[in-house]
């Protein structure tokens, strides 16, 4: 009787424990990747079956709102922080931060000053902290030393690395013997093409039609790895492109004297630095200059914009319609295409689409914005947020119904500028949650203390006294 005893409780303490942990959320793995430039109406261009073929199978979501500036720096900092470009402090390309007295730019080795980056965490070093380890292969900003910190395992950013080469690295860091649960993978392309030919050049045809092939190959690489249908895949990018041409060109040597300011960051939101004492001159000279630029003191950037709150915004932004260039005079080079300008203009915006056990099938959906990811991303790999701007609630209809449930992620009540406070359905989703695992304890605990009580009991030797009190106890619990 005794051995008997023993197997029912080992079969009942194994189906409790399994009820109470079947309440966790499931432990998603997410791989990010961007294609650079990739505007949302590229999808329609030329065929591209490889992207039809996961919107079909995933989820597609027609507008993503992204950040002003419509840089790739801002917005790529952005996707993993959840952050405004005022709030996370990647406000340009190229920067100049009075209080440091540095310099940012993509054309120097001082894109690796951690100082620049650190008014933000990123994901991959919450994901480490929470006990994870995170892959990127060339993600903006993977490379620099953030909070003493880089991913678990990253390339140095090297534009002559292949795509190839690059999935090969993000495989064989999910298949390792400590598999990564998050990888960041980046591709130049197809804003390289789209700055030199312009989107709206027939050209640009084929080099969608290669981005299409090299999604087709990532997706062959991720089957063959088993990988495809066990990963949580979002594909996305930093911005669009807008068609420029040698007719829409502001020259501000027509309007302002080149000693009187420095030129931070040049087009299409020139960022402007006065001399000391020039900036009445500055600003008069520039406000009507011409009919196709917006220029504004900082104090006067439009609050939807999120972006005066922060040092590295210069005193004087200069801001051009869209198409048109900013140049300090034509001897400066010019490019065909585009981007930074605003963010509310459908050519600035990028694409978004996802497949993974956590999403739904062939489900498309209106609207997001860019800040969205972050929580989400958070979400699925159950790991506590850090203050954002975003909202899971406003991308929740994405996930299936066996995707895990909300979990509160406390941190974010802190209020930034333009920030938001968790919505209620996500902090009562976390309650249930709770509950359900606390009551799955409890009932392991009672189980316990009544399997002890019976294994006392059996030492009685009276055999049908003992069945009698052992009956009754097991129907109670």
């Amino acid at each position: 009787m005794t051995s008997k005893l023993h197997w029912v409780a080992f079969i009942l303490a194994a189906l409790t424990f399994s009820i109470a942990f079947s309440l966790q959320p499931d432990q998603h793995k997410v791989l990010l990747i961007s294609f650079d430039g990739f505007r949302w109406d590229y999808l329609y261009r030329v065929p591209t079956p490889h992207f039809h073929y996961v919107m079909k199978y995933g989820v597609h979501v027609k507008q993503v709102t992204n950040i002003f500036i419509t840089k790739t720096y801002p917005n790529h900092y952005t996707l993993v922080t959840g952050l405004f470009a005022e709030n996370h402090g990647i406000v340009a390309n190229d920067m100049f931060d009075p209080i440091l007295n540095k310099s940012f730019s993509l054309d120097h080795m001082n894109i690796y000053d951690s100082e620049f980056w650190e008014g933000a965490t990123p994901i991959w070093i919450t994901n480490q902290k929470a006990g994870h380890t995170s892959g990127a292969a060339m993600w903006p900003g993977t490379d620099v030393k953030i909070h003493q910190s880089f991913p678990s395992h990253y390339m140095l950013y090297n534009e002559s690395v292949s795509f190839e080469e690059r999935v090969a690295k993000i495989i064989e860091w999910f298949t390792s013997e400590e598999p990564i649960n998050l990888g960041l993978l980046y591709w130049e392309e197809p804003d390289d093409m789209g700055h030199r030919l312009g989107p709206d050049s027939p050209l640009m045809g084929p080099v969608i039609s290669d981005i299409d092939k090299k999604l087709g190959y990532l997706i062959q690489m991720l089957k063959k790895a088993k990988l495809w249908n066990t990963l949580n895949i979002i594909i996305t990018s930093d911005h669009g492109m807008t068609q420029c041409s040698e007719e829409r060109v502001i020259e501000l040597d027509q309007y302002l004297d080149k000693d009187h300011y420095i030129l931070i960051d040049q087009s299409p939101v020139a960022a402007i630095l006065p001399k000391e004492g020039k900036f009445d001159e500055v600003y008069e000279a520039l406000a009507h200059a011409h009919p196709n630029l917006t220029v504004y003191k900082k104090e006067e950037i439009p609050e939807r914009w999120h972006y005066k709150y922060n040092n590295r915004v210069q005193p004087i932004i200069a801001v051009a319609d869209e198409g048109w260039y900013i140049l300090q005079n034509k001897s400066d080079g010019l490019m065909l295409g585009n981007h930074g300008y605003d963010n509310a203009l459908a050519e600035m915006h990028p694409i978004f689409l996802a497949h993974g056990p956590a999403f739904r099938k062939n489900f498309t959906k209106e609207a997001m914005n860019s800040t969205d990811l972050y929580p989400l991303i958070c979400h699925l790999l159950n790991i506590t947020a850090m203050p954002h701007n975003g909202s899971l609630g406003h991308v929740q209809d994405l996930l299936s119904s066996t995707a895990p449930r909300a979990i509160p992620h406390t941190q974010s009540t802190t209020l930034l500028h333009g920030g938001v406070k968790p919505r209620e359905n996500e902090q009562e989703e976390s309650y249930a949650y709770f509950i359900g695992v606390s009551l799955g304890s409890i009932v392991v605990i009672v189980f316990f203390i009544v399997f002890i009580k019976h294994l006392i009991r059996s030492q009685i030797p009276a055999l049908s006294d003992m069945q009698a009190e052992i009956a009754q106890p097991l129907l109670q619990a």
